[in-house]
């Protein structure tokens, strides 16, 4: 898929670095035109962000509920008859994160589990998370598993508290945030769990279909409105605010990634003006306590 063809309403998170520290800026999707996808604005003191180095972006598509992350090779301010907005293009093709046929949703319940059928011996577990296929628990320091052993797990959900019950069988070891953790293949696919997965399904989609779309011309279709911006996006007009941050990773360090020095619509001459301000009322101070001391 292309970053063109990412829905209208798309969360977008872009992931850039200022000074050697990480950030994370927030988005959404407005359209997908040729040259790649617009976003809404994003603006730091009132100036327009431009990103001329590639960074990481990472996109909840709306239309499928999955999450694609790429590389941007630009990220600029653009005008159009419809306003400011923000181009992100890519010449990556754009996979989903999550390329499992079976999809999985997260529980992180507290759950019970009988190894190898040893009733007499629970032990504690969390759910991770649970699919169609298969489910994900989180071990206690004190139960280490191996391939192939088969567990019973019990576990409560939902707003009654039902419980349900799982037969499952050990097929790999791996770690959740540095706590030890198993994958389970499902070997009873019973009603009750059939009904949890349709419920999480659907309270998934209902929360993408909560996320509105931006509307920029009702009277025509998307096609008219696709050529619109496109005509605008070639004439390559700047922003009504010419000055922009440029956001790029080999500035000088700093220990405030946002600090004003580091952003290149602050005018050094106002940065030097401000400290030599400072020094002066530090001096003046100096002089009042100079001062008591002689009446002293």
């Amino acid at each position: 898929m292309k970053v063109s063809e990412i829905s209208n309403g798309s969360e977008v998170k872009i992931h850039a670095a200022i000074s050697g520290h990480s950030i994370v800026l927030m988005t959404e999707a407005v359209f997908g035109v040729k040259a790649g996808l617009l976003v809404k604005p994003m603006e730091y003191f009132g100036k327009y962000m431009q990103f001329l180095e590639p960074s990481n972006v990472s996109i909840l598509n709306k239309r499928d509920g999955r999450v694609y992350k790429f590389m941007s090779t630009t990220i600029t301010p653009v005008k159009t008859r419809y306003g400011i907005f923000h181009l992100i293009k890519s010449s990556s093709k754009l996979e989903p994160e999550n390329t499992r046929k079976a999809e999985r949703f997260y529980i992180e319940k507290l759950g019970l589990m009988s190894v190898n059928g040893n009733n007499m011996d629970l032990k504690n577990c969390i759910v991770y998370d649970i699919s169609m296929r298969g489910i994900s628990l989180v071990l206690d320091n004190n139960t280490s598993l191996k391939v192939g052993d088969r567990l019973d797990v019990m576990f409560r959900y939902g707003a009654t508290l039902h419980n349900y019950e799982i037969s499952t069988v050990v097929v790999r070891n791996f770690e959740v945030q540095g706590k030890r953790a198993v994958g389970c293949s499902i070997s009873n696919l019973n009603v009750d769990l059939i009904g949890l997965l349709s419920s999480k399904k659907q309270e998934q989609h209902t929360k993408l279909d909560e996320i509105p779309e931006t509307v920029l011309n009702p009277k025509i279709s998307e096609k008219q409105q696709a050529m619109e911006l496109e005509e605008d996006i070639a004439k390559d007009e700047l922003p009504d605010r010419p000055a922009m941050i440029t956001i790029s990773s080999n500035q000088k360090p700093s220990g405030n990634p946002l600090d004003p020095g580091n952003l290149e619509h602050v005018e050094r001459t106002t940065l030097r003006q401000a400290r030599k301000d400072e020094r002066a009322a530090q001096k003046a101070i100096e002089l009042d306590n100079l001062l008591d001391l002689r009446d002293i």
